[in-house]
């Protein structure tokens, strides 16, 4: 597919094949959904409608999400919304599946990009779609990459919040003690080798680069070169059966990660699960470089420039691939907001109402600032906070550009996938294996799409 066409346009194209399928396996917009948007109900209440927005951010997000639900409570006085923490984004997704087994359900939840496809199976959530078709909202100022993300059928589930992919944090302070330029960051991975090992010959830190052992990563390198995660074009033609990453390109892959491990040029800071292990390397000078997410702009900016880290001076730039032409693109990454189908339908409105708003350009920008997260409407892009950001702090600005750019094709459209956690355990696993017990790489990525398979089969047949 030639990259001027949009990813909304290809999804559209393949809507009828996907929502036979859905219906047949009990995902899509089968039996069980309502098609009505509840509309004007609200308006009716005597006092403001009290609704819960479950989340997930942490550190400077969490503050700035926190910040803004004050915001949108004081701004009008129909709805109020009371935001609560919840952990991890796996904490919030666990605690939400049990407590549709008996307990207290949100009105309103944040939920990872990977699990939109269980949240439409448990066919507890209203699809978006039906409340933008009533309103006739316009969704034109949108990134089109995004909206077709959490399409189905061409339908948008939920709204859109916190949009962010992975971008490589530098020390620009080492690369200059190393003799290299700090304004042309690698844009391949055999140039963060050669970059690796031109930083520790120099002494200038311990290793070149630290290594989280995460799936996502993994996933976004497969992309970028163009691979499939997934057959039926990333789950989208059709229900994904089983794995496609058990390829050259995903050899070649494992395989670079386990010699930069071996030859002393990365350093392994396990999963990560807190996101700060590899940022700390870079601080404690560890480590020069770490891929992390965009999302933790504010916060890294926040922490290593500061005055505990005087040898530190932050860099951000693209994501480095194997290729410096990249044959796909980078993927959706970060979160939306699900409206709950089991709340209330003056609930629902409120939640809508709610949603809404996050997604205001307005919202976006201030988002963006306080965050990090990409903004997901063009025009918040021209608004004053942002323009002044990026004009002060440029790097705010690479997550954005980046996922603009690229190839949109079936490999950067990102996977469906019921079972996206059972996968992403299979990778790191197998990433652990290959690392902790000396697994040769390509009986450990054999092994990774064995077990993803398994999980795969074993969820598609439960839903059926």
């Amino acid at each position: 597919m030639n990259a001027p066409r949009s990813l909304a346009l290809w999804i559209l194209a393949l809507a009828t094949p996907l929502a036979a399928l859905l219906a047949a396996c009990g995902g899509g917009n089968s039996g069980g959904f309502s098609a009505d948007c509840p509309i004007g109900l609200v308006e009716k209440e005597q006092g403001p409608v009290q609704i819960l927005f479950w989340h997930a951010m942490t550190a400077a997000n969490r503050d700035t999400i926190e910040r803004m639900v004050a915001e949108f409570n004081a701004s009008q006085d129909k709805v109020q919304v009371q935001p609560v923490f919840q952990g991890t984004y796996d904490d919030n997704l666990t605690k939400y599946f049990t407590a549709l087994r008996g307990g207290d359900l949100p009105d309103i939840i944040q939920v990872e990009d990977t699990a939109a496809q269980r949240m439409i199976d448990s066919r507890t959530v209203v699809r978006a779609q039906d409340c933008i078709t009533a309103e006739n909202y316009d969704l034109s100022d949108h990134i089109e990459r995004v909206i077709a993300y959490y399409s189905v059928n061409g339908e948008l589930w939920p709204y859109p919040f916190n949009v962010s992919n992975p971008v490589l944090y530098y020390n620009q302070i080492a690369f200059e003690k190393a003799g290299l330029d700090p304004q042309k960051p690698p844009a391949t991975l055999a140039e963060v080798r050669e970059y690796s090992q031109k930083l520790v010959d120099s002494g200038a830190v311990n290793h070149g680069i630290a290594l989280e052992l995460g799936g996502w990563f993994f996933e976004q390198w497969m992309a970028k070169a163009g691979q499939p995660f997934a057959d039926n074009d990333n789950g989208r033609t059709a229900r994904a059966t089983s794995v496609l990453f058990d390829n050259d390109t995903g050899r070649e892959l494992f395989t670079w990660i386990d010699s930069m491990i071996d030859d002393g040029l990365a350093v392994s800071v396990g999963r990560n699960a807190s996101g700060a292990d590899a940022l700390l390397a870079v601080g404690s000078g560890d480590a020069a470089m770490t891929i992390g997410t965009s999302a933790a702009m504010r916060s890294v900016y926040g922490v290593l420039v500061s005055g505990e880290f005087p040898d530190v001076k932050v860099g951000v730039a693209t994501m480095p691939g194997l290729e410096a032409q990249d044959a796909g693109g980078i993927e959706v990454g970060g979160g939306a907001v699900f409206i709950i189908s089991r709340s209330s339908p003056v609930k629902q409105e409120a939640a809508r109402i709610f949603a809404k708003w996050l997604n205001e350009p307005a919202q976006q920008a201030e988002w963006h600032v306080g965050s990090g997260y990409i903004p997901v409407r063009r025009s918040a892009t021209t608004l004053p906070a942002v323009t002044d950001l990026w004009a002060q702090s440029p790097q705010f600005r690479v997550a954005y550009d980046q996922l603009l750019s690229g190839q949109t094709n079936v490999a950067s459209s990102g996977t469906v996938l019921g079972p996206y956690e059972d996968v992403r355990e299979a990778v790191v696993t197998a990433m652990e294996e290959m690392l902790l017990q000396g697994k040769d790489p390509a009986v450990a990525l054999a092994d990774a799409a064995k077990a993803s398979n398994a999980a795969i089969e074993e969820y598609n047949r439960r839903i059926r």
